[in-house]
Protein backbone atom coordinates (compact mmCIF):
# COMPACT_ATOMS: atom_id res chain seq x y z
CA UNK A 1 0.00 0.00 0.00
CA UNK A 2 1.32 3.41 -0.98
CA UNK A 3 1.93 5.84 1.88
CA UNK A 4 -0.24 8.93 1.93
CA UNK A 5 1.27 12.18 3.07
CA UNK A 6 -0.67 15.20 4.30
CA UNK A 7 2.04 17.79 3.68
CA UNK A 8 5.47 18.19 2.13
CA UNK A 9 8.05 20.37 3.86
CA UNK A 10 11.55 21.50 2.95
CA UNK A 11 14.67 22.25 4.94
CA UNK A 12 16.39 25.12 3.16
CA UNK A 13 19.96 25.44 4.39
CA UNK A 14 23.04 27.58 3.92
CA UNK A 15 26.30 27.34 5.80
CA UNK A 16 25.19 26.19 9.27
CA UNK A 17 21.76 27.83 9.24
CA UNK A 18 18.28 26.57 8.43
CA UNK A 19 15.22 28.51 7.31
CA UNK A 20 12.13 28.33 9.49
CA UNK A 21 8.81 30.10 9.02
CA UNK A 22 5.70 30.96 10.99
CA UNK A 23 2.71 29.92 8.89
CA UNK A 24 -0.45 32.01 8.77
CA UNK A 25 -2.36 29.28 10.64
CA UNK A 26 -0.86 30.94 13.74
CA UNK A 27 -2.29 34.38 12.85
CA UNK A 28 -4.69 34.57 15.80
CA UNK A 29 -2.64 32.57 18.27
CA UNK A 30 -0.61 34.27 20.94
CA UNK A 31 2.22 31.73 20.78
CA UNK A 32 3.63 31.67 17.26
CA UNK A 33 5.47 28.48 16.32
CA UNK A 34 8.29 28.07 13.82
CA UNK A 35 8.25 25.27 11.24
CA UNK A 36 9.61 24.20 7.89
CA UNK A 37 8.24 25.89 4.77
CA UNK A 38 5.83 23.78 2.76
CA UNK A 39 2.18 22.82 2.82
CA UNK A 40 -0.74 20.63 1.88
CA UNK A 41 -0.40 18.09 -0.90
CA UNK A 42 -3.02 18.71 -3.58
CA UNK A 43 -4.98 15.96 -5.32
CA UNK A 44 -2.79 14.10 -7.82
CA UNK A 45 0.38 15.91 -6.73
CA UNK A 46 3.51 14.13 -5.53
CA UNK A 47 5.08 15.25 -2.24
CA UNK A 48 8.19 16.40 -4.16
CA UNK A 49 6.13 18.58 -6.51
CA UNK A 50 4.22 19.96 -3.51
CA UNK A 51 7.45 21.02 -1.80
CA UNK A 52 8.67 22.73 -4.99
CA UNK A 53 5.31 24.46 -5.55
CA UNK A 54 5.05 25.63 -1.95
CA UNK A 55 8.59 27.06 -1.97
CA UNK A 56 7.76 28.98 -5.13
CA UNK A 57 4.42 30.24 -3.78
CA UNK A 58 5.54 31.09 -0.24
CA UNK A 59 9.14 32.20 -0.69
CA UNK A 60 9.43 32.93 -4.44
CA UNK A 61 12.26 30.37 -4.60
CA UNK A 62 12.74 27.79 -7.35
CA UNK A 63 14.52 24.63 -6.20
CA UNK A 64 14.99 22.17 -9.08
CA UNK A 65 16.60 19.40 -7.00
CA UNK A 66 15.42 18.15 -3.63
CA UNK A 67 17.07 15.62 -1.33
CA UNK A 68 14.56 13.35 0.42
CA UNK A 69 15.13 13.51 4.19
CA UNK A 70 12.25 11.27 5.23
CA UNK A 71 8.71 10.91 6.53
CA UNK A 72 7.66 12.23 9.92
CA UNK A 73 4.48 11.74 11.88
CA UNK A 74 2.56 14.67 13.36
CA UNK A 75 -1.06 14.75 14.50
CA UNK A 76 -1.73 11.21 13.21
CA UNK A 77 -0.62 12.09 9.67
CA UNK A 78 2.58 11.61 7.67
CA UNK A 79 4.57 14.57 6.43
CA UNK A 80 7.38 14.21 3.88
CA UNK A 81 10.48 16.33 4.42
CA UNK A 82 12.96 17.29 1.70
CA UNK A 83 16.04 19.52 1.75
CA UNK A 84 17.87 21.86 -0.59
CA UNK A 85 20.77 24.29 -0.31
CA UNK A 86 19.92 27.94 -0.81
CA UNK A 87 22.65 30.49 -1.43
CA UNK A 88 20.46 33.44 -2.41
CA UNK A 89 18.77 35.70 0.09
CA UNK A 90 15.01 35.59 0.29
CA UNK A 91 14.00 39.13 -0.53
CA UNK A 92 10.24 38.70 -0.26
CA UNK A 93 7.71 36.14 0.83
CA UNK A 94 3.96 35.70 0.65
CA UNK A 95 2.70 37.48 3.75
CA UNK A 96 -0.73 35.88 3.38
CA UNK A 97 0.92 32.45 3.82
CA UNK A 98 3.76 33.29 6.22
CA UNK A 99 3.86 35.65 9.18
CA UNK A 100 7.66 35.60 9.51
CA UNK A 101 10.79 33.81 8.28
CA UNK A 102 14.28 33.53 9.68
CA UNK A 103 17.60 31.70 9.47
CA UNK A 104 18.56 29.79 12.61
CA UNK A 105 21.53 27.73 13.77
CA UNK A 106 21.03 24.23 15.13
CA UNK A 107 21.66 25.40 18.74
CA UNK A 108 19.01 28.11 18.29
CA UNK A 109 16.56 25.48 17.00
CA UNK A 110 17.42 23.28 19.99
CA UNK A 111 16.44 26.20 22.26
CA UNK A 112 13.22 26.70 20.28
CA UNK A 113 12.38 23.03 20.78
CA UNK A 114 13.06 23.31 24.53
CA UNK A 115 10.81 26.39 24.65
CA UNK A 116 8.07 24.55 22.70
CA UNK A 117 8.34 27.12 19.92
CA UNK A 118 8.51 24.60 17.05
CA UNK A 119 5.38 23.86 15.07
CA UNK A 120 5.49 20.09 14.55
CA UNK A 121 8.34 19.09 16.87
CA UNK A 122 10.07 16.98 14.18
CA UNK A 123 11.95 19.92 12.65
CA UNK A 124 15.09 19.47 14.77
CA UNK A 125 15.14 15.70 14.19
CA UNK A 126 14.88 16.22 10.42
CA UNK A 127 17.65 18.85 10.45
CA UNK A 128 19.94 16.52 12.43
CA UNK A 129 19.24 13.70 9.98
CA UNK A 130 20.05 15.99 7.05
CA UNK A 131 23.26 17.19 8.69
CA UNK A 132 24.34 13.55 9.24
CA UNK A 133 23.56 12.67 5.60
CA UNK A 134 25.57 15.65 4.39
CA UNK A 135 28.47 14.68 6.69
CA UNK A 136 28.41 18.00 8.53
Amino acid sequence: MKERFKTARCILYRDDEYLLAVHSSFWYRRDKRWGLPGGQIEWGETPRKTAQRELKEELHVIVPELLEVGAYSYKRALHMVYAAPLTDDIVRYDETELLDIGWFSEPAIESMKADRALHADYELEAIRKLRAELGR
